[in-house]
Formats: structure tokens, C-alpha cells, sequence
């Protein structure tokens, strides 16, 4: 019953043009997403797969001249342990 009688009371004010200043503030709504956490997850790693497909081929080219660094640099080392 009090309740309905707040709502009347505070509908017959708005309605004349006034504030209610007696309603409790409103909470956050919640943020918390819809649908499984493992599709989102899912999709997630396939964007960051396709942007580091994109970065492969710098990436190889690094990696091969990294292996050729180390490789000239043991044969290097090899050849001062010999002599």
C-alpha cells in the first residue's frame, strides 16, 4: 500500500511540473557480458593470429639471420679453439 501511494504521490508531481527528489539513486547497471567466455576468448585469439601472420615473414627473416649469426660466430669459435 505505501508503495502505491508514493507512486501516486510522486506521479501527481512530476506530472505537475516539479521535482521528486525522493527516489534512492539508481546502481550501476551491470557490465557483465552476454554469451560464453570461451567464444569470446576464441575470437580473441584468432584477431591476434591474423595480426601476427602479418608480422611472419619480418619474423622468419629475423630468425634465420639470428641462426646464421650464431652459426658464423660458433664456426669463428671453432676455428681459434683449432689454431
Amino acid at each position: 500500500k505505501l508503495a502505491k501511494y508514493k507512486g501516486e504521490l510522486s506521479k501527481g508531481v512530476l506530472l505537475a511540473g516539479e521535482d521528486w527528489a525522493y527516489d534512492p539513486p539508481r546502481g550501476e547497471m551491470r557490465t557483465k557480458r552476454k554469451g560464453h567466455k570461451v567464444d569470446r576468448i576464441a575470437a580473441e585469439k584468432r584477431a591476434n593470429t591474423v595480426e601476427l601472420m602479418k608480422k611472419m615473414p619480418q619474423m622468419l627473416l629475423d630468425y634465420k639471420k639470428r641462426r646464421w649469426d650464431k652459426k658464423m660466430k660458433d664456426e669463428e669459435a671453432a676455428a681459434a679453439k683449432a689454431t
